[in-house]
């Protein structure tokens, strides 16, 4: 199946991105060109709302784009789950993509390469929250038995994953990816803003979402519990990308002006290697969850 139809067939699909100049032929094209065809397709999961989302990448889109001759194009391809997303770099149908650390953690034995870490708000990582209302009567993850909990996708580190852990660890029976919770129900909302809205909506009695999604100074919204820290997602290439195309990615990645990224949800690239994904893995494990759980979800 070509590329392009590959994509096109993926549920909740959507492209946006930079557009150069087409045109050059195959002999003219450098490393980075070659081996993407000239056009870069970048894949990203469902953190917010794919408009908002697509809209927040443009500037790097726009930046790599820039910054080889022998590329035409960088396109943002949003899908509806952490699987797609995972699936299409690894079968080599998207270039690039920005994986949550659980699914990076899930694919790494395929091969794909990580290139870059991303930063937001001065930090290299992150923390899951679990939050309810201040009008609720929850006060302690204990208090979640026979309640109604938003999240965001089974493979979303901090709106899935580690929340999960939580509880577990509070003593709640919290299922896995194949089995609801006993002691509590889960409502899917996949998108970390949608989560936080089902709760603040009252659609549900908690809700679990990355730190950064959590409103300031609200006196509505209460934190009931959050995780260690969590290195932030990378930015990968498929299996197949050559040490030179690698480098020259990571390279402009990690030149790219913080006035570029002044709307973006991150702050800069930082190197990365896999060791960095280690106490994902620890909770990963601790879960049970293998990569076969990534092939059905």
């Amino acid at each position: 199946m070509r590329r392009r139809t590959y994509l096109s067939s993926l549920s909740g699909l959507t492209l946006a991105g930079a557009a150069g100049c087409l045109g050059t032929s195959t002999t003219d094209r450098g490393p980075v060109g070659s081996w993407a065809e000239a056009e870069i397709e970048f894949g990203l999961p469902p953190f917010e709302n794919a408009e908002d989302l697509l809209e927040s990448y443009r500037p790097t889109f726009d930046w790599l784009e820039s910054g080889f001759e022998d590329v035409d194009s960088v396109t943002g391809v949003t899908t509806t789950s952490y699987s797609a997303v995972v699936e299409s770099v690894v079968n080599g149908h998207t270039e690039l993509a920005n994986l949550s650390p659980v699914t990076y953690v899930l694919a790494a034995s395929d091969g794909i390469n990580p290139l870059v870490l991303n930063w937001s708000h001065g930090r290299d990582f992150y923390r899951s929250y679990i939050a309810t209302r201040a009008d609720t009567e929850i006060e302690s993850l204990d208090d979640i038995a026979g309640k109604t909990v938003a999240m965001v996708d089974p493979l979303s580190t901090s709106g899935g994953m580690f929340p999960r852990y939580l509880l577990s660890q509070a003593g709640l029976d919290v299922g896995d990816l194949d089995t609801e919770p006993a002691d509590f129900d889960i409502e899917w909302a996949f998108g970390h803003d949608a989560s936080l809205r089902a709760l603040q909506e009252g659609h549900v009695d908690a809700a679990a979402y990355g730190d950064f999604q959590h409103p300031d100074n609200s006196d509505t919204i209460v934190k009931l519990a959050e995780s260690d820290p969590i290195p932030f997602d990378p930015i990968v290439a498929r299996p197949d990308t050559p040490e030179d195309v690698r480098t020259a990615i990571t390279e402009r990645l990690l030149e790219i002006p913080s006035e570029r990224l002044e709307d973006h949800r991150i702050d800069k690239f930082g190197r990365v290697d896999d060791s960095t994904y280690d106490p994902v893995r620890d909770v990963v494990e601790e879960m049970g969850v293998d990569i076969g759980d990534l092939d059905e979800n």
